[in-house]
């Protein structure tokens, strides 16, 4: 008698999310719009955190409640921020969490996470546009603050230095193949 097996299937769904004041097929432009379509995290009692994708034209594709925490953190590994984007090929992402103290300021992990996060997109080829992080009536961007372009030109440093490298043993390789024939 044969024996079965299972494997899973990936299905998709979708729930609407009412916002009031702003159209969702406006392209986003800058970290208010977001906060305004997202104003109600300001009032959770744990951090939670979303990704939002975004297409060539910065309108909203979708977005996921990837991690909900607990008063004073949220743990999500970069690629399980990226993995409900992929079936929709976004052309960016915008990651939002809030900090139910009320204060906004990043913490060490919520800036170091970022560099991770963004060097985990660009390989893939998704432009990483701002990590927000709402507070009680206030927020801080990471777009605004400067330090999105400031990753951008570290990884382009990291990326050219392992691109020399990863060119420098091609050459080798190809070489002694060569001269094993």
């Amino acid at each position: 008698m044969a024996e079965y097996s299972y494997i899973r299937e990936i299905q998709i769904r979708f729930k609407k999310k009412r916002v009031k004041g702003q159209s969702v097929k406006e392209p986003i432009v800058n970290a208010e719009q977001v906060v305004v379509l997202f104003s109600d995290m300001q009032n959770e009692t744990k951090e939670k955190l979303i990704t939002i994708s975004l297409d060539k034209s910065m309108k909203i594709l979708c977005f996921e409640v990837v991690a909900i925490g607990a008063v004073d953190s949220v743990y999500a590994r970069p690629v399980e921020m990226i993995r409900g984007a992929i079936p929709f090929a976004p052309y960016g992402l915008i990651i939002v969490h809030n900090h139910p103290s009320g204060d906004p300021t990043p913490s060490k992990d919520d800036i170091r996470f970022t560099g991770e996060l963004m060097n985990e997109t660009n390989s893939l080829g998704i432009d990483f546009c701002d990590h927000i992080i709402i507070g009680d009536g206030k927020f801080v961007s990471f777009a605004n603050m400067g330090l999105i372009k400031e990753f951008q030109r570290l990884l382009k440093k990291s990326d050219d230095k392992l691109n020399s490298a990863l060119q420098k043993k091609a050459e080798a390789v190809a070489s002694k193949l060569a001269n094993n024939k």
